[in-house]
């Protein structure tokens, strides 16, 4: 679990959120490069048959040093088929590559892929054991999931990825004793926010929760109703909700709104 004041990386076992395919690439693009810049293997999971322009070749195909790291291995694409996410082959594939001398390993592929070669629900489980794998191994997971198809699956999606979430505005992981975000909370990703926070409260097994926002760069009038919204069972329960360490501007709006007058909001360092 991570400490407070935890600031967005790309390490772990990660949850990529996105909307529209520009967001997928720029999110895998970043991922890809912080490993080339750590050294890392990089394994790709694609259909054999994926279109030019959403394979991994297709998306460096202007980045010669890209292409260069491909042609001599260090980026290796494995094409999926139900024995690709079997837990143990991911170990072994994993250990191979250690083996090798390269210091960690990363692996991204996105979940529309997967579910054309097993069911959801098998899915589910590897997803789970894949998290449990980058705890154990120098391994970074990057699972890729459209905003459109898996909406409704954020609260799963969110507890089995402890690396946690990076949409294109604001990126969220658990921390001790509850959720830190970062980045900013505006109309659109208020709905993401809500399911988050619902399924974080739900789980929670310390109160209060924990809410970092140290790192929150901008709050307005839509994300602050869904930081009220996604609380709102924890705290109707009885529960206790701290917005730990805002930033003065953040701090200021949640005052205006009267957010730190609510039931069950507390503002402020733990004690």
């Amino acid at each position: 679990m991570k400490t407070r004041g935890w600031r967005p990386g790309w390490d772990g076992h990660v949850l990529l959120f996105y909307d529209e395919e520009s967001q997928r690439r720029a999110g895998v693009a970043t991922w890809v490069h912080r490993g080339l810049t750590q050294g890392a293997k990089i394994l790709c999971t694609q259909p054999p048959d994926d279109p030019p322009d959403r394979s991994l070749a297709g998306l460096f195909r202007d980045e010669p040093d890209v292409l260069e790291a491909m042609e001599r291995g260090q980026i290796q694409v494995i094409p999926a088929d139900p024995s690709t996410y079997d837990p143990a082959f991911i170990e072994t594939v994993v250990d191979e590559a250690l083996s090798e001398g390269y210091p960690s390993v990363r692996w991204t592929g996105d979940a529309t892929t997967a579910w054309d070669v097993i069911p959801r629900s098998r899915h589910e489980l590897v997803e789970r054991a894949t998290d449990e794998l980058c705890t154990s191994r120098p391994l970074s997971v990057l699972c890729q999931y459209s905003a459109v198809e898996c909406g409704d699956a954020i609260g799963f999606l969110s507890q089995s990825h402890g690396g946690g979430l990076r949409e294109q505005l604001f990126q969220a992981a658990p921390v001790e004793g509850g959720l830190a975000v970062a980045g900013e909370l505006d109309a659109s990703n208020q709905q993401i926010l809500i399911s988050l926070l619902t399924a974080a409260t739900a789980a929670a097994g310390s109160d209060p929760f924990v809410l970092d926002l140290r790192c929150l760069d901008f709050l307005d009038l839509p994300g602050a109703r869904a930081l009220m919204f996604g609380t709102l069972d924890h705290r109707g329960g009885g529960g206790q909700v701290r917005l730990e360490s805002p930033q003065p501007h953040v701090a200021q709006l949640i005052h205006l709104l009267g957010i730190d007058q609510a039931e069950g909001i507390l503002v402020g360092e733990t004690q």
